[in-house]
């Protein structure tokens, strides 16, 4: 029997706001007036807590006049991490999105005539209305990089595009929004939402999309650490000393051979790495797996639960503190194991480098990486390819789903008792042990 989805509400929402491992931050603005817009990052204050806990669904500030007043609008990231059923939610709800490309679970509440201001997200966004009703205004083109940079207001922390209702704007669509309903916005599409009542909550799920300027610079991190040979070409002049004429040479001239030297040492050596389907299939894995927001040691590993008590683990039942019984207990029916929330799992495959015609089987999480080749050509998936693959597709794990496809087993009669590999429980133990899996009871 399913269990009945609730969204948080807005109590927790505020809760989660003040804790310190979570980013939040207070938008407000005179409705408006685009150049009033001011930023303060959390976590609350328990003053701010007070009274963000006080413009909750039962205020009646829907009721007041709010011209000339200051609105505010409370924006809490990473609410998927502290409130699993979204998590769920959220994984059910967007199986048609690579787990990659997910970013986290953002929520805005706000009084009315709250609202973060016109403005340009570089991804995807669904925007799904939770409770309360809201007016989106929507551009009806997407505008570039330069365009933003020349309509964005000076001098705010907050990016808010000037003249966004002036004659000769954006041309906008307007759409009021109510519980349940969801809206979706391409990349560069300018859009300002503004909280209609007092109980306006938003989600906002959006879309990781990696610049050119994002991949090169961990390309760089990655190729500064390399000791691989196309990494460490140098630039060389291998005539230097031919047509040498002290008479007329000029050292201070960075000649045009020098510079075009130079740039194919750089395409070449950059063509050569990048061209290795093994090296860059690495690379993009362990990069769009990495947690893209700042988190104070999150996942958790199990070794860190521990304190100065008696106890296995703090806060955690002595059945869940130990990898190896966590793997034990829910193989045995007992509990289930659940990805860490906020956390990117993916799995893909290569021609293997090592065993031709073999292939080369990866999963990626947290920027880390396990592998495993193929036993032979064209044979059935092996065990480590298919936990790989169960491991990333599915945010729960019963046995039932983990014995389902194992070759391994012992058969007793009527019953069939199945076991997973050495190799592919001792996997199970690593993810548990580093945090990103973990056991509950439900």
């Amino acid at each position: 029997e399913e269990s009945i989805f609730s969204w948080p509400s807005w109590e927790e929402v505020v809760e989660i706001a003040g804790d310190h491992d979570s980013e939040s931050r207070i938008i407000s603005h005179v409705p408006g007036d685009y150049a009033s817009f001011d930023l303060r990052w959390g976590p609350l204050s328990r003053k701010d807590t007070t009274s963000w806990l006080s413009k909750g669904p039962d205020s009646n500030t829907s009721a007041n006049n709010i011209t000339g007043k200051r609105r505010e609008t409370l924006v809490v990231n990473d609410i998927d991490r502290f409130y699993p059923p979204l998590a769920d939610w959220m994984h059910d709800t967007f199986r048609f999105l690579p787990n990659w490309r997910m970013d986290d679970g953002q929520v805005s509440i706000a009084e009315r005539g709250g609202g973060i201001g016109p403005h340009v997200d570089n991804y995807d966004v669904f925007l799904i209305q939770m409770s309360g009703t809201r007016t989106w205004q929507v551009g009806r083109r997407k505008i570039n990089d330069q365009e933003e940079r020349d309509k964005m207001i000076e001098g705010l922390d907050v990016r808010v595009l000037n003249d966004w209702n002036s004659e000769g704007g954006n041309e906008q669509e307007e759409w009021i929004v109510n519980p349940g309903d969801l809206l979706y916005l391409p990349p560069r599409v300018a859009h300002c939402g503004t909280a209609l009542s007092s109980d306006c909550m938003t989600l906002s799920v959006g879309c990781r999309a990696p610049s050119v300027s994002d991949l090169m610079s961990k390309l760089a991190e990655r190729l500064s650490s390399s000791i691989e040979d196309s990494a460490v070409h140098r630039y060389t002049d291998d005539d230097i000393l031919k047509g040498v004429d002290i008479r007329t040479d000029a050292p201070g001239e960075i000649t045009d051979d020098a510079k075009e030297s130079a740039k194919h040492l750089v395409i070449d050596s950059l063509t050569s790495i990048i061209s290795d389907d093994a090296w860059w299939d690495e690379f993009f894995g362990r990069y769009v797996t990495e947690q893209k927001r700042v988190r104070n040691n999150y996942p958790i590993p199990l070794e860190d639960w521990d304190d100065d008590s008696d106890s296995e683990g703090e806060g955690l039942p002595n059945e869940w503190s130990d990898a190896q019984s966590t793997i034990k207990s829910v193989l045995a029916g007992r509990g289930v194991l659940y990805q860490a929330e906020g956390i990117a799992f993916a799995y893909s495959s290569i021609p293997s480098k090592i065993h031709r015609g073999r292939s080369s089987h990866r999963f990626y999480v947290n920027g880390e990486m396990w592998q495993s080749e193929s036993e032979s050509p064209g044979a059935k998936q092996n065990d480590m390819a298919q936990i790989f693959q169960l491991v990333s597709n599915h945010r729960r794990l019963d046995d039932a789903i983990l014995l389902a496809n194992s070759d391994s087993g012992e058969h007793d009669g009527s019953t069939e008792q199945q076991q997973l590999s050495p190799e592919v429980v001792q996997f199970l133990e690593e993810l548990v042990s580093a945090g990103v899996l973990y056991g509950s009871d439900e």
